[in-house]
């Protein structure tokens, strides 16, 4: 019995003991664990602060005149970008470091990368219980590209002919008149179609009514717009021909003649809301003669039934429009003020001026952010021949 009796007493200690060195380990993987999960928090939020901080440099650099490689160089552009996106990193992750560690043209020489890096510590709460009671330090770095876009969201359905869009490298421009055909005769050459006044139908819709293309002109299309792709670095008769032989029938890229009134009641009253309230808008461009294209590129799709291939875009604020000269066919009642006066209008321009039969739009080329996604550049920044101004912004890591 006495046996029996230290047996057991034997079993406790053992017990006694193999519980201590459990809980050493169990306190252990609770540090760990404690730890681990501060950490991990604190790591995405290094994380989503390099991501907002480096789209917000991208934005920043976009509203910048250059190309590429001029932007990539200049250090005084750097300084004050990075100075503009520290709230962003701070909204983020307080009590972090940060710096912008690249700017650098991307592969193809079109676009601008920028690379932003967050530094910060975290706490260790729990890990001085073993011996570490200095804290985690993390770095993490996103990377965000600004370039000139190849898809826009809310495109408004009229295709502009590039030869008539001035050459703009200060933006925003000061207000110019934008031609449109007249009687069906169109000023920039070789797009002369009759019963063609560049409005197109958007992409969700089969043929604009006046109802439609009223609401498409004061809200955009539904659908994305794109430009056609792969035009590379071709000119003259080469892009032309490349541009219409990419458009044989209608598509996003490839935008069908709205054969229908401008003066239409809801189209009229969608014109005067966007000059009313100076709304920054998105616009296809075609191209045209002289530069980039020899003449304009139009696909003949029979009778009225162009077809209008999209070579860029372009952002503008609307200033004013004459669709005729009926009081309710232009906006000449509505003031040239604000952003559309004043220094904004060296020239004076109204859109009271010319006869019933001219068609013009008073426009401003803006810098314009874009909505809606965006595959690899077609066109350089600052190349003046399909870069208007539009842009684009993505996290690319």
């Amino acid at each position: 019995m006495s046996r029996l009796r230290s047996r057991r007493r034997d079993e406790r200690g053992a017990v006694a003991v193999t519980v201590a060195l459990l809980m050493v380990v169990l306190v252990g993987i609770g540090a760990f664990t404690v730890d681990f999960g501060v950490s991990y928090v604190s790591t995405r939020q290094l994380q989503t602060a390099s991501d907002s901080a480096a789209l917000a440099a991208a934005t920043k650099y976009g509203q910048l005149p250059g190309s590429c490689a001029v932007l990539a160089a200049d250090t005084a552009a750097k300084a004050a970008v990075q100075s503009g996106v520290t709230s962003y990193r701070e909204a983020n992750r307080p009590n972090s470091t940060g710096s912008i560690t690249s700017v650098a043209c991307s592969p193809d020489g079109k676009a601008l990368d920028i690379t932003y890096s967050s530094a910060g510590s975290t706490e260790s709460f729990l890990g001085g219980v073993f011996g570490h009671s200095s804290g985690y330090n993390s770095t993490k770095s996103a990377t965000a590209r600004v370039q000139v876009p190849t898809q826009g969201i809310g495109v408004r359905p009229y295709a502009l002919c590039g030869s008539i869009l001035p050459s703009v490298t200060t933006f925003p421009s000061p207000v110019f008149q934008m031609d449109l055909p007249s009687t069906g005769n169109s000023l920039c050459p070789g797009a002369a179609s009759s019963g063609n006044w560049w409005s197109i139908d958007c992409p969700e819709a089969g043929s604009n009514s006046n109802t439609y293309l009223g609401e498409a002109t004061l809200n955009g299309c539904t659908d994305p717009i794109s430009i056609v792709p792969n035009q590379g670095t071709r000119t003259g008769s080469d892009l032309r021909d490349y541009l219409n032989n990419s458009c044989p029938v209608k598509s996003s890229s490839c935008l069908g003649a709205n054969t229908g009134n401008l003066g239409g009641t809801p189209i009229l009253n969608a014109w005067s809301q966007l000059v009313q309230d100076r709304r920054r808008i998105l616009l296809p461009v075609f191209c045209g003669t002289p530069s980039p294209c020899d003449q304009a590129a139009v696909v003949d799709a029979g009778g009225n039934n162009a077809i209008y291939p999209a070579q860029a875009l372009v952002g503008v604020i609307v200033c004013g429009y004459h669709f005729g000269t009926n009081n309710n066919q232009n906006s000449a009642a509505i003031p040239m003020d604000g952003d559309c006066g004043g220094i904004y209008n060296p020239s004076n321009l109204t859109a009271a001026p010319g006869s019933n039969q001219d068609n013009y739009l008073l426009l401003r080329a803006v810098r314009l952010q874009v909505s809606g996604g965006s595959g690899p550049p077609q066109c350089a920044l600052g190349d003046t021949t399909c870069d208007w101004g539009a842009r684009g912004v993505k996290l690319t890591q």
